[in-house]
């Protein structure tokens, strides 16, 4: 059977019910709030770090689209580049002063890396910053001449080698030369080479990491100068070269001024961190007051717990049998359980008294029975007895009156001797063949006995004279008048825990009607002593444990079966049977 739950266990459970689940449900509450917060703040700081990677590199474009469309509508740069595709002899020169003048604009401008300018007929004419030099160019070549129908055209990054392992990446921006005398006039192109570096100096003020692609994918600009020129697809987002991007949050807008695509990555540790730390904030909170509040039902519930413990001892001594306990009242002991302590104590001492003054006064009434009921048997029996022999010494003079007297002596000796003393089975079936043959002499005809014994049910201790009114009754009532024998059989054996003592005799026998009143425990008949007084006996003697059962059938037998509980060990070893 499960054990019921102490006072103390049960006041915390309540308290973790009242408080800890509102406490739990507030938590979790301010997570998810918490959560969706910081998910709000996260995309606005994303889409506000976007809109300024927008903002920046439009700017960054605009000041080279500026400078670009300064020269491609200056008069002079127009003059001199329609005079070199009309020809003439100071071609040289024409060329010697746009150089100069290409050269002057790229040292005067931050990040210009070059500037060439195309004829109609295809000649260029330019300045390489980065080798300083007009007649070689590290990022010249003659593809870039591409520029057609369009007005203005952003071609991809390049890579250059400026000096032994000293990588450099451009990008560059072509556009038409234009005659506002005549718009329609064909006058060739100009291009600006810029370095990458200056796509990553805008980038410096952005929170995230910033990639800016070509509409095909390809990389223009990166935080790792080893990922530039490689192509992207929109899946391989989440691992770009050796870096994975797999807890980061993606956001993409396109530039309108050159057609970019602007990828942003913002890490998501700082967002974890501070929700992990939330979460231990609000668990550190939970056991906090978890603490507190079985600390505080320890403290107030001690005085309870204690005096309840001290009365649940005392009870169990009580119960034990130890009625001179009492309850000990201590200081801090609530008034409550100073009063329950109180009557606890009374009851104990009342107790007591009563069960004195009742075990006194069953001892008194059992003695009183036993004497009582043993000495219904010594007149009764003693007055029978001698008018039997005195009837017997009138009618017959035989010489066997001195037998029966003799056997009288044994009889009354016996019972008077302790009586109701303990014996052994043997001494008592001794005793009782005396009986039987004083009694057959009034019934006019030998009763043969038969007896079986083994060593150790003869040698088992009962109280005298419970076979004497069993005997009785078949001698008187199942005996008497039968046109056979009669016959008394009495068998003992000794079982596990009692001896079984059968006696049966070959007489009238009874109706099933009596048996089963015989049977009765509360069995009474007016005038009837033999068996009420041995089943009286029985249950003073050895309690509920004792039983004595009558079976029947007429004009064949009657057998009484009487068992009698020994304690274990519990033989006379000086038997003389």
């Amino acid at each position: 059977m499960k054990k019921p739950r102490g006072i103390r266990i049960r006041l915390i459970f309540m308290l973790i019910l009242l408080l800890f689940i509102p406490i739990l449900l507030f938590a979790a509450v301010s997570q998810l709030r918490l959560n969706s917060a910081m998910r709000e703040s996260l995309d606005s700081r994303v889409q506000t770090g976007l809109e300024k990677s927008n903002r920046s590199l439009t700017l960054t474009l605009e000041k080279y689209d500026t400078l670009l469309y300064d020269l491609s509508t200056d008069d002079d740069i127009i003059d001199m580049v329609e005079s070199l595709n009309a020809g003439g002899k100071n071609e040289e020169m024409l060329k010697i002063n746009l150089r100069r003048e290409l050269k002057h604009i790229c040292n005067r401008n931050e990040g210009v890396t070059g500037l060439a300018i195309f004829t109609r007929d295809g000649n260029c004419i330019y300045y390489d910053g980065l080798s300083s030099s007009s007649s070689e160019s590290l990022w010249l070549n003659s593809s870039m001449n591409l520029l057609q129908d369009k007005m203005e055209m952003y071609q991809p990054v390049k890579y250059v080698m400026a000096a032994p392992d000293t990588p450099v990446y451009v990008f560059s921006i072509q556009r038409r030369l234009i005659d506002y005398r005549d718009i329609h006039k064909e006058v060739g192109s100009i291009l600006i080479c810029v370095n990458e570096k200056v796509l990553q100096k805008a980038m410096e003020r952005i929170s995230g990491e910033v990639y800016y692609l070509e509409q095909d994918g390809r990389v223009l600009s990166a935080p790792d100068d080893t990922l530039i020129g490689a192509s992207i697809g929109c899946d391989e987002f989440w691992y770009i070269g050796n870096k994975k991007y797999q807890d980061y949050v993606v956001a993409f807008a396109e530039n309108e001024v050159s057609g970019w695509n602007i990828v942003e990555f913002y890490s998501m540790e700082h967002y974890r961190k501070t929700m992990f730390d939330q979460f231990l904030l609000q668990i550190g909170l939970v056991l906090g007051v978890g603490v507190v509040l079985v600390a505080a039902v320890l403290i107030v519930t001690r005085p309870v717990i204690v005096s309840v413990e001290d009365m649940l001892k005392a009870m169990n001594r009580v119960e034990e049998g130890d009625f001179s306990t009492r309850v000990e009242k201590r200081k801090n002991m609530p008034a409550e359980m100073n009063e329950i302590a109180d009557g606890f104590n009374e009851m104990v001492k009342r107790t007591d008294l009563l069960l004195g003054q009742v075990r006194q006064a069953a001892l008194e009434q059992k003695n009183a029975e036993i004497s009582a009921l043993e000495a219904q048997i010594d007149p009764h029996f003693l007055y029978n007895t001698l008018d039997t022999i005195n009837w017997k010494a009138i009618e017959k003079e035989e010489y066997e009156i001195s037998e029966m007297v003799g056997d009288l002596g044994d009889i009354l000796r016996y019972a008077i001797k302790n009586a109701g003393g303990i014996t052994t089975l043997g001494e008592e079936i001794a005793w009782l063949k005396k009986y039987v043959r004083l009694q057959q002499e009034k019934l006019g005809q030998e009763i043969q006995i038969f007896c079986s014994l083994d060593s150790i049910a003869a040698k088992s201790p009962m109280h005298k004279l419970l076979l004497q009114p069993i005997a009785e009754n078949s001698i008187k009532h199942g005996l008497h008048g039968i046109d056979r024998a009669p016959l008394l059989m009495i068998t003992g054996r000794r079982e596990k825990d009692g001896l079984i003592i059968e006696v049966e005799d070959n007489g009238r026998g009874m109706p099933p009607e009596l048996v089963d009143i015989l049977n009765q425990k509360d069995y009474h008949r007016e005038n009837h002593f033999g068996i009420e007084n041995a089943r009286k006996r029985l249950r003073l003697y050895y309690g509920e444990a004792a039983a004595l059962h009558f079976e029947s059938s007429l004009n064949k037998y009657t057998k009484v079966t009487l068992f009698i509980p020994i304690l274990e060990g519990q033989i006379i070893e000086n038997c003389d049977s």
